[in-house]
């Protein structure tokens, strides 16, 4: 999982400079702070940069569960194994027999007509 750190850290590095870059243009004109709020663009990269922290704690939280499990496997694997005495098998009943169907009771004085 290390790489896929790396390269969230990566893309946040690169949102970090493109939004330093943007704030120094947008000071450079001259544009007061709740106009440099406001621009499009300000507010993507600003997006990005909640999206990769965001991602990142998910990663940091994976890798935690992970170590926590890793950890309970390998203290279960530490503990002696318990024999549990086993149970004789017992002779399993027979299936009950299948019971028998009704028959459809036939109307009364509707008898089939001959040909």
């Amino acid at each position: 999982m290390a790489i896929r750190r790396e390269a969230r850290l990566k893309q946040k590095a690169l949102w970090e400079q493109k939004l330093q870059k943007r704030l120094a243009l947008l000071n450079a004109k001259g544009l007061d702070d709740k106009k440099i709020a406001l621009d499009v663009d300000v507010k993507a990269l600003k997006a990005k940069l909640k999206e990769s922290d965001r991602r990142l704690r998910a990663i940091d939280a994976n890798e935690k569960r992970t170590t926590e499990l890793a950890a309970i496997k390998a203290e279960r694997l530490a503990q002696p194994k318990e024999e549990a005495p086993k149970a004789k098998k017992q002779a399993e009943p027979p299936p009950p027999e299948p019971k028998p169907k009704k028959k459809k009771k036939k109307e009364e004085g509707a008898e089939p007509q001959q040909a």
